[in-house]
């Protein structure tokens, strides 16, 4: 088995094919795979590979390695994946998969097929329905006066076995296309899979000779013909029928025998595999038609249940990170957008990112606890957090993280939003209405105030930190302004922003301007505003 890993070096795409059974990826000579860029270690992680697939292990690098957003210690490796170490993204995929595999199988454009001499076309239900008793699916009832069925169950019992023990789609591909060749008197062959724009696309191309490794050929129509129309179609001794010439209907070039049928399961196809035998003078049967079908018929069950076991582990994966800190609305729009890494409108790695940063603290909190129990203390803090959370999570901010009695929150990242700055005011204002509400209930001497800073500008924002602990979090001076705000020029129940939160938000909120201030670790001076209300 060979794979191959795409990446951008250098502002320059890069396909590197790998065939080797281990390779070392990391910044030192000694590694196969060596990068310069920041944050990858010496021998950061390797990949090994066999006949089942290949697996990526991290070797205790300083920032990890990712798998589609999620840190790994050791994770199988299925097509499609994003591996992430440092700030490198590789996209890992199966040979079959890039563009010399496609160069392989060829889509002729022909005229329409026609029920001619030497053609077999039938509709995969009738196929189906004349095996099983019932409606097409992994049924095993059998019609056992049928010396056809007699001689196909057995195989179909065997193909059902043989998707049991194994667990990737790629996977599930490659073993049914195994298992085809063992049974049928095919020359060469592929199965193809329908893409998310619904386009045909090859995910596995297998000779019986491996010498004879040139590119396949089959009529378009035809293709469209099984995966659209759900047809099982049978062509004997095409090269020497004249229906076949170039001029009529379909061409097999130099094909005694071919055939194609769709991946067919409940009333949908979700691709199709092909034979044919151009070099050998084998000729494929009704039997084998109706035997491809239905093997045809259990692969579709076995890669749709197994694409779906994936998904649901990847969509776990990432959920459990992101429900930390993200509303449920955000949190499923991003599981709903595969794409967002790629288009920028989620994304968990670490990039730039213009965001507005809220920091939230109680004023007096050390005084106004040192006498409460440590019970009533915790008790206290979750009432207070759970709700002002859920007012940023109102207005779609992320909750960066709670420190001692502040909240930290952030919006514009990892979900991309314009209005940031007025979302984050909004919510800053809705949290000083929602205190009143709960100071309502205390009695006065237990009444408290919070101080709320904002400020708006460039951040660092991603997962930072160790393996062994990471969280999505921003970084950068952005971050620390807000947090000066916050503590050095803001009163008891207010909001007060920076100079580029105000002027983002003064056509929409009335504020008035304190002066400008010295906050510390900061060069200069700072000009701070409040904001008073929505106007």
């Amino acid at each position: 088995m060979t794979y191959v890993l795409q990446y951008v070096e250098h502002g320059r795409p890069v396909q590197k094919r790998v065939v080797a059974e281990t390779t070392l990826v990391g910044r030192s000579p000694e590694c196969d795979l060596i990068f310069s860029q920041p944050g990858i270690s010496r021998r950061h992680c390797k990949i090994t590979m066999d006949t089942a697939g290949a697996v990526i292990e991290d070797l205790n690098s300083k920032n990890g390695t990712l798998v589609n957003h999620v840190y790994i210690r050791k994770e199988e490796l299925l097509p499609e994946s994003i591996i992430q170490i440092g700030n490198l993204q590789i996209r890992y995929l199966w040979e079959e998969e890039q563009p010399p595999i496609q160069q392989q199988v060829v889509l002729s454009e022909e005229k329409p097929l026609h029920k001619e001499a030497g053609t077999i076309i039938r509709k995969v239900d009738d196929v189906l329905n004349a095996q099983y008793d019932d409606a097409p699916g992994m049924d095993l009832s059998r019609k056992e006066d049928d010396p056809q069925n007699k001689k196909i169950m057995p195989i179909l019992v065997e193909v059902a076995k043989a998707l049991l023990s194994v667990n990737s789609s790629q996977a599930i591909m490659d073993r049914v296309m195994d298992l085809i060749f063992e049974h049928l008197p095919a020359d060469r062959g592929f199965l193809m899979l329908r893409d998310n724009l619904m386009s045909l696309e090859p995910r596995v191309v297998k000779h019986r000779y491996a010498s004879k490794s040139d590119s396949i050929e089959i009529s378009k129509t035809i293709a469209e013909m099984a995966v659209d129309q759900h047809l099982s179609i049978l062509t004997t001794n095409a090269q020497v029928d004249p229906r076949f010439s170039a001029g009529e209907s379909i061409r097999f070039l130099g094909i005694k025998s071919a055939m194609c049928v769709p991946l067919y399961n409940k009333d949908k196809a979700i691709g199709i595999i092909y034979l044919d035998c151009p070099t050998s003078s084998a000729q494929f049967s009704q039997t084998d038609l109706d035997m491809l079908t239905a093997m045809a018929n259990f692969a579709a069950v076995g890669i749709e249940q197994a694409q779906l076991n994936e998904a649901i582990v990847r969509e776990s994966r990432i959920r459990q990170r992101l429900e930390r800190y993200q509303s449920p609305s955000i949190v499923n729009r991003i599981l709903k957008n595969p794409t967002g890494e790629i288009t920028g409108q989620f994304q968990l790695s670490a990039h730039e990112r213009d965001v507005s940063v809220v920091f939230a603290d109680i004023v007096g909190f050390t005084t106004m606890v040192e006498k409460m129990e440590p019970s009533r203390v915790a008790l206290f803090l979750n009432e207070y957090f759970s709700t002002m959370t859920d007012i940023i999570f109102s207005y779609e901010g992320t909750l960066d993280k709670y420190i001692g009695d502040a909240i930290m929150a952030v919006f514009g990242a990892p979900n991309k939003m314009e209005d940031h700055p007025e979302r984050a005011v909004s919510a800053a204002l809705d949290m000083l209405k929602a205190l009143e509400e709960v100071n309502k209930d205390r009695p006065e001497e237990s009444r408290f105030a919070i101080r709320i800073g904002i400020n708006t500008g460039k951040t660092i924002a991603g997962d930072i930190g160790s393996i062994k602990r990471m969280e999505y979090t921003v970084l950068g001076n952005t971050v620390n302004i807000a947090s000066r705000l916050e503590s050095s020029a803001c009163s008891a129940n207010q909001v007060v922003i920076g100079p580029e939160t105000y002027k983002r938000v003064i056509h929409k909120f009335n504020c008035e301007c304190l002066g400008s201030f010295k906050l510390k670790g900061l060069t200069g001076q700072t000009q701070v505003y409040r904001v008073l209300s929505k106007k």
